[in-house]
């Protein structure tokens, strides 16, 4: 696997604003690949956001790389007008951050997969923006 380091914000995210949450894990299906999760929360276009992202990442090395797509999910973020587009990729490239990214970007490490039963990614990024009360 190819490491490429790049540097991260330093902006302090907050849950009700626009953010971008990521983290990165080895793949479980392939221990050659990186396992990306992505969480654009925005009012709008956070899909095209979405896009730069993983552009960032196939072109982050000398030579191309594509990525898979593994799961999508999107939703509403309680107490605000924002909605979140929660996407996981896999991808031969490692990266460590973004640079050129004009919102605040916080590496979540417990945005990762989840191994018990009854509990998934899904339901965690779910729970961190619309808690239950």
């Amino acid at each position: 696997m190819k490491n490429i380091s790049t540097k991260t914000l330093p902006k302090k995210v907050i849950k009700t604003e626009r953010h971008i949450r990521w983290n990165w894990e080895a793949s479980p299906d392939s221990p050659e690949t990186a396992r990306y999760h992505f969480i654009v929360v925005d009012d709008k276009n956070r899909d095209m956001k979405m896009c730069s992202l993983i552009e960032k990442i196939s072109g982050a090395g000398v030579i191309h790389c594509p990525v898979t797509l593994i799961r999508t999910a999107h939703g509403k973020v309680k107490g605000s007008e924002l909605r979140y587009f929660f996407q996981t990729y896999d991808s031969e490239i490692k990266i460590g951050g973004f640079i050129g990214i004009n919102k605040p970007v916080k590496r979540d490490p417990e945005l990762k997969e989840r191994v018990k039963s009854g509990l998934s990614i899904e339901q965690y990024v779910a729970d961190t923006y619309n808690p239950a009360d």
